[in-house]
């Protein structure tokens, strides 16, 4: 697919280069150029471009079908949590009408240092 837009053709591609290289930089600013360049900025290749409509297309219909799944998975899911938090919410009160028996120990007071009459200072 083609836009024509001031003078000039817009169009989606998809670029095939080897991993270990780069796009030139374009004169245009924020554009890239079709050759592909190594780390120390040398000319390796020419990319290859293909036609992206195909591919933009593609994701646009997965994203669909991705998001019509979702539409018709989300009451279950939201029954399935409805659920789960009624079990979990019973099983809390049942936890708080029987109680763990408690057990009183008596606390410890600070030792008092023994006096006798008999020792006086």
């Amino acid at each position: 697919m083609d836009v024509n837009w001031d003078d000039s053709t817009w169009e989606l591609m998809l670029v095939q280069r080897p991993s270990d290289t780069h796009l030139s930089q374009s004169s245009t600013p924020g554009g890239k150029s079709a050759l592909a360049r190594d780390d120390d900025n040398e000319l390796a290749t020419h990319a290859v471009l293909f036609p992206g409509t195909k591919v933009a297309l593609g994701l646009l219909g997965a994203g669909v079908v991705l998001g019509v799944a979702a539409a018709k998975a989300a009451p279950h899911v939201r029954s399935g949590l409805t659920s789960l938090k009624a079990k979990l919410s019973r099983r809390t009160e049942g936890d708080a009408e029987a109680p763990a028996p408690l057990t009183v120990v008596p606390e410890a007071g600070p030792e008092q240092p023994v006096t006798s009459p008999l020792h006086t200072a």
